[in-house]
């Protein structure tokens, strides 16, 4: 499901986990990463991005919006 998987950018990214992290439209790309916890409300409020998360919390993104639903 769509919504899932951006759940799980979202998560990936707001927790700073390593991963590549790709979203454009219907495709998303999740390389690493983690499962969202179940109540983590947050997604992305974008259609089209890509970011990168490297060890020691450096996060390199595209996206500069808020993971809290609007």
């Amino acid at each position: 499901m769509v919504k899932d998987e951006m759940r799980e950018i979202a998560y990936s990214l707001d927790a700073l986990v390593p991963g590549l992290y790709i979203w454009c439209g219907p495709l998303k790309i999740r390389l690493w990463g983690s499962l969202p916890e179940e109540n983590y409300p947050g997604t992305i409020h974008s259609a089209v991005g890509i970011a990168v998360v490297l060890p020691g919390y450096r996060i390199y993104s595209t996206y500069r919006g808020s993971y809290d639903p609007q």
